[in-house]
């Protein structure tokens, strides 16, 4: 396959949006949003790196899928979260990697982890003022540059913000939150972090219809993704099995309550 040709004035040069739309690589869509949602994701910071947890489901008035993959990643220190339409946000993860493919092609240099996440804002800004399948995506990654975990979320316009603590999206959010808020503290190791992210999504689970918790009958748990110096790392499923079994557990002990502490 050759590379595609441009006049100068259809030249859509080094505007990866350009490029997509005229190359056939997204489409638009003004249908009624009826395909499955994908819900909850956080992303937490330690002092080595980012930790994110994802749940699995996609609903719509059912549970559509009980398997989706909403953490990515985007290269080898950077992992992409997404919520939101389903069908679009996996699309949008693809144009994202291919995004900062083509940047590094176009220029020949490696986009820095805040270029990355603002070379994703005209992308969410495209698809969600032209489309009613809204996505929003979480970014989150090892800075090569200043040697840390950072987080970058996005609001509906495409605007992009930076979180020095935790961030959370999906329908689940307010339940995730309030769990990471309690429980966060800036000196946390990566070990704690993940504890502190899987109980967020276990609170989710456990109190938001949409958001998909552990599935013991299904051996399906939600994603577990280390971010660090070594680079992305989705966790083992025996990992991801004990750390829910262990929460359950504790849940079951007490009938259910909460108890007097976080963990």
């Amino acid at each position: 396959m050759g590379l595609p040709l441009y006049d100068a004035q259809s030249d859509p040069g080094p505007s990866f949006v350009r490029f997509a739309e005229m190359s056939g690589l997204t489409t638009r869509s003004d249908s009624h949003d009826l395909s499955a949602h994908a819900t909850t994701v956080v992303a937490v910071r330690h002092r080595d790196g980012v930790v994110m947890a994802g749940d699995r489901q996609a609903t719509t008035y059912y549970v559509a899928n009980r398997d989706v993959r909403k953490i990515e990643a985007a290269d080898r220190f950077t992992a992409l979260a997404i919520s939101g339409s389903a069908a679009r946000g996996l699309e949008f993860i693809r144009l994202a990697q291919l995004s900062f493919e083509h940047y590094e092609k176009m220029t020949d240099t490696a986009l820095s982890l805040e270029g990355k996440a603002n070379y994703l804002s005209p992308l969410i800004q495209r698809n969600n003022l032209t489309s009613t399948l809204v996505v929003l995506p979480l970014l989150a990654g090892w800075d090569l540059a200043h040697q840390r975990g950072r987080i970058f979320e996005y609001d509906g316009a495409g605007g992009c913000y930076e979180r020095q603590d935790f961030s959370v999206i999906g329908s689940g959010s307010p339940f995730a939150e309030s769990t990471l808020r309690l429980g966060f503290t800036p000196d946390m190791t990566q070990e704690d972090a993940v504890a502190l992210a899987a109980l967020a999504i276990y609170e989710a689970a456990d109190n938001d219809p949409s958001t998909g918790g552990p599935d013991f009958v299904r051996n399906i748990y939600p994603m577990l993704v280390t971010l660090s110096a070594e680079g992305f790392r989705e966790l083992d499923q025996d990992v991801a099995a004990a750390t829910f079994r262990s929460i359950n557990d504790r849940r079951a002990e007490s009938g259910g309550v909460a108890g007097g502490t976080l963990r």
